[in-house]
């Protein structure tokens, strides 16, 4: 992928066409000619290990029934496919457009998801983020995605965006466009305190080119980059963490703070907390669930709010949400508490409601 990718977002064009084929296995190829010939698609094998097929208007959808039911996952991600337009034929010069069979099926069906990404259709629910032992203090909120289809009304949630937008490999698109709707809506809102955003590190490349609309959009709206903090996600699937330290720098000389989130969730996160030194981090909600019930939760957190605090990092605890679990979480002076104990995510940003003391 190169950095123009995420800028744009290439559509099949209308009418007939060609999708090129090229499975891994030499076998999976021979077996996929016949099979598609037994279903009646013009199907040639002109270049040594590509199939052609030939594609009227209207064909691709019932043609990725027929390849999703013929082939596994793993052979769909092997293999390697391009769909050009009919008067073109494959060359050289498309290889930097093939992409896995299986995105691109999956790409075919998001035309909902790119123009979503295309018209910026996305709202920002906001959730505070308060102190631990003043809970009606807001210290930040944390912008959380929604998507919109032009001209519809309900809304799609983050899992199913970006479920659809990793399969078609729209993410660093969708990641792009987050970013600055993000700080653009927290600055509509008039939100004077911290605002938290979530950004995926895997899309990403070359911080100073690919998060320079972040940083031009803050610039734009003459947002201090002092009060938004960019919280890394999805841990898990970092696997370059020299290019993640980059990204952290990049945001840290621009002015920006950094995050850490899900601490306790597993070994990388914490792995990474060596690596980034991050300004805050947050406690997995998993780790938080029903901690004031739980020994053995209770002795791992309390061991990693300690640690924060020997590393000078500020603590959240997210998704607390009864009375019991903020009253351990203050018990232990975790700095921030975040959940539906205090507030749901809405727009515009809500305050906190303070839990009224059973006693």
């Amino acid at each position: 992928m190169t950095c123009q990718d995420c800028q744009v977002i290439e559509r099949r064009t209308p009418g007939p066409g060609r999708l090129y084929l090229a499975p891994f296995l030499s076998h999976t190829l021979k077996a996929l000619h016949k099979h598609l010939q037994v279903r009646g698609y013009p199907v040639h094998n002109g270049i040594e290990g590509v199939l052609e097929i030939r594609l009227d208007e209207g064909d691709l959808l019932p043609l990725s029934h027929v390849l999703r039911d013929h082939l596994s996952e793993a052979e769909m991600v092997d293999c390697q496919a391009v769909l050009l337009p009919d008067d073109q034929s494959f060359s050289i010069a498309h290889l930097p457009r093939t992409k896995s069979l299986h995105a691109l099926l999956a790409r075919a069906g998001s035309d909902w998801l790119m123009d979503i990404i295309e018209t910026e259709s996305l709202i920002f629910h906001f959730q505070p983020i308060v102190h631990t032992q003043r809970p009606d203090q807001v210290f930040a909120y944390e912008s959380l995605m929604r998507g919109q289809s032009p001209g519809e009304s309900a809304l799609i949630y983050p899992d199913r965006l970006l479920e659809q937008a990793r399969a078609a490999h729209l993410l660093f698109q969708l990641d792009r466009v987050a970013r600055i709707n993000a700080i653009r809506q927290a600055t509509e809102h008039d939100i004077r305190c911290n605002i938290f955003i979530n950004f995926n590190p895997t899309t990403i490349y070359d911080p100073a080119y690919c998060l320079r609309t972040t940083l031009a959009e803050a610039q734009r709206l003459g947002a201090d980059p002092g009060r938004f903090v960019f919280e890394v996600v999805e841990t898990e699937a970092v696997s370059d963490t020299a290019n993640l330290r980059r990204i952290v720098d990049f945001y840290r000389e621009a002015g920006f703070r950094v995050a850490l989130d899900d601490l306790g969730a597993g070994y990388s996160s914490l792995n990474l907390l060596t690596e980034l030194r991050p300004d805050f981090v947050k406690f997995d909600r998993a780790m938080v669930n029903g901690v004031d019930q739980d020994p053995f939760r209770q002795k791992v957190l309390t061991k990693l709010i300690e640690m924060a605090g020997e590393l000078d990092i500020a603590t959240i605890a997210e998704g607390v949400e009864t009375r019991a679990e903020w009253d351990w979480l203050r018990g232990r002076r975790v700095d921030y508490v975040q959940g539906y104990l205090f507030a749901r995510p809405a727009t515009p940003p809500p305050a906190p409601e303070v839990p009224e003391d059973p006693r």
